[in-house]
């Protein structure tokens, strides 16, 4: 009887065992089909023990055909789907050779179809009873990858030629201003020159050097985007700044029969900055002023000092700026209403490039407008230093000659250039040869003797960079570079190729001389 009832209990054990394996076979085969991921299961011997729907239909196959498939069999069914069933093959038998406890590869179908395939050991005990494989299709995730490095290389595309158009711009309006520059600078220090006219070829100067930083205004929303504007700073009247802009834009606002009232209030009025960079940012705001506000209105400029810094406020009686407007009126392109760009005119930059200007010098410009037709008022603020002990001014209005007389092979594509300052480096006594392009610029290398070569980068049959390398082959001189591109990348490149210096048009006769002179000595 207890042999009896032992087995009777041993009877009710075993079937409470094989209900709860049914039951967790179910578990199982509920998480096997919950998932999104096709799964097999193959057992020590590497037969397919368990699957999902989800692999399945991947395989496109019957689930009876899976079923009584072999291992090698079911590999033959997968392998012909996919692109490559020799890799594919090639890939299962390492896997299983290598007994790695865990895998992970990228496959692809025939049809385009890709799925991750991930798989892991199974063991008990040390032994191994089999492996789970998981396959997961990613082929949507991969074609929006795709279609985003599509994308992204495309606008990095469109971005570098918007980038090299402006740069090319740049260049092709740079080149003529560089004659006029030079012919002004050089004649503002002409002895010969009669105090009436000199006042006026400084003031063409001055507005050539302007017009070829309003070029700059193009490259400079790049520049600011990659962080890339550059500042020369030295200790500056701001007054001779406000003073230089004024007269730029004086006959527009006389024209306008604009009233304009001037306070110049500020004691302290020298800022470390970039003379250059801050007179374009005064011409901005006076420039607008201007152009914003109605004949007969009125404009008022002042300076005056705030603790330590320097102030300068202009106030018009325009057409104002709504609140609305106010927070995006430093944003590029910029100007309000689409009507007010219609009636004005302008890109909508001027102010975007004035804040980061400001900015990079540590100070601060703001706007105030009570609102539309109500006319507004644009301040900005920089650190005040102190006024150094001499000011030397630009033009002295002497005609000096070099200290030693060089022998120069000056070349340029461009006639008016080559001629003026061919012209202009003799009266400075230099010896000067000009051609126009690097096939006889090396001509003549090969039969004369120079100090220096002066080069223009584009030029019709080469390049200055190649031209510069050849010439140094041929003989030591020393290179400058005369180039529309004055980027930092530009410059680099120059002195790579074998260039000493690197003047970007339009040039500053001064600057050449100077150069020239450093050569002499």
């Amino acid at each position: 009887m207890r042999i009896e009832g032992d087995l009777i209990q041993l009877r009710d054990a075993l079937e409470k065992k094989k209900e709860e394996l049914a039951n967790l076979l179910v578990m199982m085969r509920a998480m096997l089909e919950s998932t999104t991921d096709a799964i097999v299961v193959t057992d020590g011997a590497n037969k397919v023990t368990a699957f999902n729907e989800n692999y399945v239909e991947m395989l496109g196959v019957t689930r009876e055909a899976i079923a009584s498939a072999s291992v090698q069999q079911l590999r033959e069914i997968f392998s012909r789907q996919f692109k490559d069933p020799k890799e594919f093959i090639s890939g299962i038998k390492s896997i299983y050779a290598s007994a790695a406890p865990e895998t992970f590869d990228v496959i692809e179908y025939a049809d385009g179809r890709i799925f991750e395939r991930y798989s892991k050991l199974q063991q008990i005990d040390n032994r191994t009873v089999g492996r789970v494989w998981s396959f997961r299709n990613i082929t949507e995730r991969r074609r929006a990858e795709e279609r985003l490095q599509a994308a992204k290389t495309a606008a990095e595309e469109a971005s570098k030629a918007k980038d090299d158009f402006l740069a090319q711009l740049s260049h092709e309006l740079r080149t003529p201003l560089t004659p006029a520059l030079a012919a002004a600078s050089y004649l503002a220090e002409h002895n010969d020159l009669l105090p009436e006219f000199r006042e006026e070829v400084i003031a063409i100067w001055r507005n050539v050097q302007l017009e070829a930083r309003l070029i700059d205004d193009l490259l400079d929303v790049t520049r600011i985007a990659r962080g890339k504007i550059e500042l020369r700073c030295e200790t500056v009247d701001a007054h001779r700044l406000l003073r230089d802009a004024l007269q730029i834009v004086r006959a527009a606002i006389q024209e306008k029969q604009i009233e304009l009232k001037i306070d110049l209030s500020a004691s302290r009025h020298h800022v470390w900055a970039d003379p250059v960079r801050v007179q374009q940012v005064l011409w901005n705001l006076i420039s607008n002023a201007m152009k914003f506000t109605n004949e007969g209105g009125r404009i008022a400029i002042r300076t005056f000092n705030e603790g330590e810094n320097f102030a300068f406020q202009i106030t018009d009686t325009g057409i104002g700026i709504e609140t609305e407007q106010q927070l995006n009126i430093f944003k590029a392109f910029e100007q309000g209403e689409r009507s007010i760009t219609r009636q004005f005119g302008g890109l909508g930059l001027g102010l975007t490039i004035s804040k980061t200007l400001m900015d990079l010098h540590g100070g601060a410009i703001t706007v105030q407008s009570p609102g539309k037709n109500l006319g507004a008022s644009f301040k900005i603020t920089l650190d005040a230093v102190a006024a150094p002990k001499s000011t030397a001014t630009n033009f002295k209005g002497s005609e000096t000659r070099a200290s030693r007389s060089l022998r120069i092979l000056l070349v340029d594509d461009h006639a008016d250039t080559l001629a003026i300052f061919s012209r202009l480096l003799t009266k400075c006594g230099h010896e000067v040869a000009t051609v126009d392009c690097a096939r006889d610029a090396l001509k003549i290398l090969d039969n004369e003797r120079f100090d220096a070569l002066i080069s223009d980068i584009g030029l019709p049959d080469s390049s200055g960079y190649e031209l510069v390398r050849e010439a140094k082959k041929r003989q030591p001189l020393h290179g400058i570079a005369l180039s529309g591109f004055g980027t930092e990348d530009d410059i680099r490149r120059s002195m790579e190729a074998g260039f000493d210096y690197h003047l970007t048009k339009p040039v500053n006769f001064q600057d050449l001389r100077s150069l020239l002179e450093r050569v002499a000595s």
